[in-house]
C-alpha cells in the first residue's frame, strides 16, 4: 500500500494506493496536524454533537498508520512565508 498526502492551506488529504502511480483507492479529506499534551496527532474530520458538545470522528487511524501519515504530512506541509515589515518598507513620504 502506498500512502500519499495532499495539502490544502492548514487540511490536508490522506490518499491510499494499492501502489505508487496507481490511482487512489481511498481518500480521508480535512485532515489536520494537531498539538496536544501527549505531542502531535493527525486529527481526522469530525463532527461535533450539538447536544453534547462530543466530537465523533469519521475515521479512526490506528497508532501505526496514524505515525507514517504525521511523518509523512509534516515532510510535504508547505512552509508559511511570513512577511516582515521593516522601516524601509515604509518609503520615504512620511509626513513627520
Amino acid at each position: 500500500m502506498h500512502v500519499s498526502i495532499v495539502w490544502h492551506d492548514k487540511s490536508f488529504n490522506i490518499l491510499l494506493h494499492s501502489s505508487e502511480g496507481k490511482e487512489a483507492f481511498l481518500e480521508i479529506k480535512g485532515c489536520r496536524i494537531q498539538q496536544s499534551q501527549k505531542g502531535e496527532f493527525v486529527s481526522a474530520p469530525s463532527t461535533k454533537n450539538p447536544t453534547t458538545g462530543k466530537y465523533w470522528n469519521h475515521a479512526y487511524l490506528n497508532q501505526a498508520f496514524q505515525s507514517k501519515v504525521l511523518d509523512l504530512a509534516k515532510a510535504s506541509q508547505p512552509k508559511q512565508e511570513i512577511e516582515l515589515k521593516t522601516f524601509s518598507d515604509l518609503g520615504e513620504d512620511i509626513p513627520f
